[in-house]
């Protein structure tokens, strides 16, 4: 665990600020979340509850991630219609 989170970050660090994918930090917090230990039923209870969460979450996250690539996807053709248009009319 450890070992993985330290080589994202040095992955991080490398790529010059670029900030990683949302996922990654989805799978840094579901394995932080999997290493808690409950010791009662309530944070046993607890720990389903931010499971499920985190899963709602993650499918939020990537049902925004298709949808930003199908708009970046149709804003580059608009801009290509847009050229082609300006090209023409000269």
């Amino acid at each position: 665990m450890i070992k993985s989170l330290n080589r994202r970050w040095k992955e991080f660090m490398l790529n010059e600020g670029v900030a990683p994918d949302i996922s990654v930090w989805l799978q840094s917090l579901k394995e932080n979340i999997s290493m808690l230990r409950p010791r009662s039923m309530k944070e046993s209870k607890r720990l389903e509850i931010m499971r499920h969460q985190l899963n709602e979450i993650r499918k939020g996250a990537n049902r925004l991630l298709r949808e930003n690539k199908i708009l970046q996807e149709e804003n580059l053709l608009l801009q290509e219609k847009q050229q082609n248009e300006h090209q023409t009319d000269k």
